[in-house]
């Protein structure tokens, strides 16, 4: 086989105006049979080769985890007018579910990343572990730094371990979801036979003292953040929890997305997860909220099942829809995903601060409070995203993140070759001999 003969055998590849998912190189044409590897068609397409609804739920889950979070600030207000069941409510319908969603969609980015690889020849995982390591490191930065309700260094320790999942046989794979979930539900259910509650090692919640003195000095905070950043990434704890969930979550992500969810053929699949996640887990929310239980049980058992009929119920939307004017702002969000999610914790600890020295905070009724710094909080991360993204390709931490990877990894990743000798053969090709000319 001549080199020519060689090059037009590969794949061709154009580059894209934005790389899709993170990924700047795309295949023109694809194989039979590999629909998987191949962006799904859909009404909502954001450009070439990108699947914008994959942008809009990313940015759904990203303003929903302030929703569950904001809960936090409220410390500075002042007598409560509203009944607190109502408090109670409006904290339920987030709980847990957008959580679950943020988990799934980084499981879905897994597959992505790793369907990019395989386009690109490369190994798997091979520098996504760089990736993962980078994400370790901003997960610490915000624990110690801004809040230390972090799911970042949870997520970087799965993508580490799911990345070595998805090299297994699809049964196998089952097979570990399996174990996973079996391991996860004991542990949950496990504080209802030993009386123990869901633990927070350290945690210091924004606006509340640890000490006798008073509420401590931001320094301080972070001190006691570098003291701990490690005892929450155990079993028994909040984060112990999303670990052992998201084993599970990811690699279902993953398999959704390389079933097809996004994709025409995928009609099926969507319905049954629809059935399956609102069927099991919206019943489940109810009784656990009449229960009024404090094991977490609504957190890390039903809402991850609504979290996955949203995702389904969104991706079939987005199947006959434009993304429309809201679902722009939120694609936004999700393409600079880990730069809002920073700020919008920035935008809570700050909020908070002004509000908590201000005769403003003891006029206000909690859950009114809290409502109010929600809205204020989540426009300002659109708007910030919106103006942002016209003007760059990526968020501001996303450049840092990029800039780490391509020094951290600038001896190891090259072109694609095009040379016989070192070109995977295709199925029923044989090797042609290489026969050095000599004059």
């Amino acid at each position: 086989m001549t080199e020519t003969s060689a090059r037009a055998a590969l794949p061709r590849y154009r580059r894209t105006a934005k790389p899709p998912h993170g990924d700047g190189l795309l295949p023109e044409q694809a194989g039979a049979g590999r629909a998987e590897h191949e962006a799904p068609e859909t009404t909502a397409m954001a450009s070439p080769g990108r699947i914008a609804s994959l942008d809009v739920i990313r940015g759904v889950a990203i303003i929903g985890t302030l929703a569950s979070n904001v809960w936090l600030f409220q410390a500075f207000f002042g007598e409560r007018v509203v009944d607190i069941w109502w408090q109670d409510l409006v904290s339920a319908l987030s709980e847990g579910k957008f959580l679950g969603l943020l988990t799934i969609m980084f499981g879905i980015g897994l597959e992505i990343q790793r369907q990019a690889a395989l386009r690109r020849g490369s190994r798997w995982p091979g520098t996504y572990l760089v990736r993962a390591g980078l994400l370790f490191i901003d997960g610490m930065l915000n624990y110690i730094f801004v809040v230390q309700f972090d799911v970042l260094r949870a997520y970087a320790v799965l993508g580490f371990v799911v990345a070595f999942v998805l090299l297994l046989p699809e049964k196998r794979q089952w097979v570990f979801i399996g174990v996973a979930l079996v391991t996860h539900v004991t542990l949950i259910l496990l504080p209802l036979f030993t009386g123990s509650v869901m633990m927070f090692p350290g945690l210091v919640i924004p606006g509340e003292s640890p000490t006798v003195g008073g509420r401590p000095t931001y320094w301080e905070e972070v001190q006691m953040n570098t003291l701990t950043v490690f005892s929450d990434l155990t079993v028994g704890t909040d984060t112990g929890s999303i670990l052992t969930l998201g084993l599970v979550v990811f690699t279902l992500g993953a398999m959704l997305y390389r079933h097809g969810l996004f994709e025409a053929r995928g009609a099926r699949l969507r319905r049954w997860v629809m059935i399956v996640g609102f069927g099991a887990g919206i019943p489940g929310e109810v009784v656990f909220f009449l229960m009024q239980e404090t094991f977490g049980l609504n957190r890390f058992l039903s809402a991850p099942l609504v979290a996955f009929g949203i995702l389904a119920l969104m991706a079939s939307f987005y199947r006959g829809h434009r993304i429309g004017f809201v679902g722009r702002g939120l694609s936004l969000v999700g393409q600079m995903a880990l730069s809002c999610y920073v700020l919008q914790n920035i935008l809570g600890r700050v909020a908070q601060s002004i509000i908590g020295h201000s005769p403003l905070a003891e006029t206000l009724d909690p859950l009114v409070g809290t409502l109010a710094m929600f809205f204020v909080i989540a426009a300002l991360v659109i708007l910030f995203a919106n103006p942002w993204m016209r003007q760059f390709r990526k968020g501001p931490l996303e450049y840092v993140w990029d800039v780490s990877f391509r020094f951290l990894t600038r001896s190891r990743v090259k072109a694609p070759t095009v040379c016989p000798i070192s070109r995977k053969l295709a199925v029923g090709e044989t090797r042609t001999p290489v026969i050095p000319r000599i004059s």
